[in-house]
């Protein structure tokens, strides 16, 4: 006992020494990861801007959001000022912004949509005489069920879909927790939410790239989206057509493979859908920031249709 006092009393310094080399190859990796992430966000956030002719044609948006705060909780402004990760502040929309932006687009006349009357729509392949919008939430974290659902429902029921990493329910993810099937099941028995797929456990990234850009992942992720179903089939009752990329990113075989499954995809493009569009392609959807609402919402609706 005395050996290892006296061992420590002559090299408390080294072990100090160790402990902070230790502690700052720990913050710098994960401060690199952390960068790492940060650029995929930064391509991934919708930044860009739809085409000129399509600001005036009647069509489809689909929009993309990921958490919804409630400023107005402490529990959620105490989650967020204790985060450093810039994921999560990128993606969290404030609940009051949501709402205003519900009621700007039924203000300007545009009809907000379930999934199935926009497929329905795209299939029929006839000239729309209005603008729609489809809501879509990635991801699925616990402000789904604690600020969207209420929220939509106070608003009038507005349909929404919900895609769902089937693995990662109720896991603590980029500083938030997941929602649970438990708290799922409450929103599902809407009938104006409808379920779909964000893979069962491939939404990472591997070298700063959608784990699903590798051509060399396709039988890992031809296991995936069959796990994925079983459990969606099992919690739900029945599979979803519905799939969306993680990081609105995949290969062109794992896209004719999903098609040929009867899937309807989504990417994470800028872009209108019309009557016609082919369904075996990836549909695009906008990822909702103050920059995508301002670029690419506001000029659509604002501007006249032919």
């Amino acid at each position: 006992m005395n050996k290892i006092k006296q061992f420590f009393q002559r090299s408390w310094h080294l072990i100090f020494i160790a402990l902070c080399l230790l502690i700052v190859g720990i913050s710098g990796y994960s401060e690199y990861q952390a960068q790492l992430q940060q650029q995929h966000v930064d391509r991934e956030v919708s930044s860009g801007k739809i085409p000129k002719q399509q600001l005036h044609e009647n069509g489809i948006l689909v929009l993309c959001y990921h958490r919804v705060v409630n400023n107005h909780l402490f529990s959620d402004k105490f989650a967020l000022a204790l985060s450093n990760n810039d994921q999560l502040h990128e993606y969290s929309m404030p609940i009051d912004k949501l709402a205003a932006q519900v009621h700007y687009l039924k203000k300007h006349g545009v009809r907000i949509i379930p999934m199935a009357t926009a497929i329905r729509l795209i299939k029929a392949n006839k000239p729309l005489k209005h603008k729609y919008v489809v809501f879509t939430f990635d991801d699925v974290d616990s402000t789904l069920t604690s600020n969207v659902y209420p929220l939509f429902k106070k608003l009038g029921n507005i349909p929404y879909t919900a895609f769902i990493v089937t693995s990662n329910t109720g896991r603590y993810d980029n500083g938030t927790r997941l929602a649970t099937w438990y708290q799922l099941r409450k929103v599902l028995r809407n009938s104006d939410v409808t379920i779909g797929v964000h893979t069962n456990n491939m939404h990472y990234l591997i070298d700063n790239k959608p784990a699903l850009k590798y051509a060399r992942n396709y039988s890992k992720f031809k296991k995936d989206y069959r796990k994925s179903e079983q459990i969606i089939k099992k919690k739900t009752g029945h599979y979803t057509p519905y799939f969306a990329y993680p990081y609105g990113e995949g290969t062109p075989r794992e896209q004719q493979y999903l098609a040929n499954h009867g899937m309807i995809t989504f990417s994470l493009d800028n872009g209108i859908v019309t009557p016609g569009y082919d369904l075996r392609q990836p549909l695009p959807r906008t990822m909702v920031d103050d920059h995508s609402w301002k670029n690419v919402i506001e000029k659509w609706v604002d501007t006249n249709a032919n």
